[in-house]
């Protein structure tokens, strides 16, 4: 009986299995995901409030970064209110975020706690911003060489002529010009631009946005 006493407190306690914790996702210095060899921060899920997700990011050394409010589970997105914090723990700016974007008043402070000029948001600028690329960009029913092709059924000879416009967020055209081709098949090609079937919104983030894209008509 002594000798297993004695052998049961040698061994100790049996572990239990570990808990996973929650996954992480790794990001560098400007808060981008990248590699776990290039990573400066991770960020994890840490439960939800309402329809927000929450997040927290941390540096290698698990030292909070910022925390704040997610509108995806994967929590690529900021949507809600963030705070970020110096390295020792002394908050260095609150605001909100909408769809990625910081709007509105966010308060900023030093590394000693004193209030800094507050910096504004306007997301209006945001909203009437026309992009040249979009991670996903607008696309014409069929793609691009059905577009040349109506182009050709509707214009005749466009060879050589470069059509720009701009998608809007419900997929229609504005700003059209017909570039390298004669005045009469620019406009043409220009009222058959008008008549095209609706494009598919170009997106950033999830959203449509603006996109002007300039299409050799070859």
């Amino acid at each position: 009986m002594l000798a297993l006493l004695f052998s049961t407190m040698l061994c100790g306690p049996i572990p239990g299995p570990m808990g996973k914790g929650p996954e992480r996702t790794w990001l560098n210095s400007v808060l981008e995901p990248t590699t776990k060899a290039k990573a400066v921060y991770y960020r994890i899920p840490t439960g939800r409030q309402g329809d927000a997700y929450l997040g927290k990011i941390l540096t290698l050394d698990d030292v909070l970064k910022a925390e704040g409010q997610y509108a995806d589970p994967a929590l690529t997105i900021p949507h809600g209110h963030f705070v970020f914090y110096y390295g020792d723990g002394g908050k260095e700016s609150e605001g909100d975020y909408a769809m990625g974007n910081k709007t509105g008043v966010w308060q900023r402070f030093d590394k000693w706690g004193t209030a800094l000029a507050e910096k504004v948001y306007d997301l209006k600028v945001l909203e009437d911003l026309v992009y040249t690329t979009a991670p996903t960009m607008p696309q014409y029913p069929g793609g691009e060489h059905a577009m040349i092709t109506y182009l050709k059924d509707k214009a005749g000879r466009v060879s050589g002529a470069t059509a720009s416009f701009v998608v809007e967020k419900d997929g229609e055209l504005s700003d059209i010009k017909v570039l390298g081709a004669s005045q009469d098949v620019a406009d043409q090609v220009a009222d058959a631009l008008k008549q095209a079937p609706r494009f598919t919104a170009g997106e950033k983030d999830g959203l449509p946005v603006r996109v002007q894209m300039r299409v050799p008509l070859k």
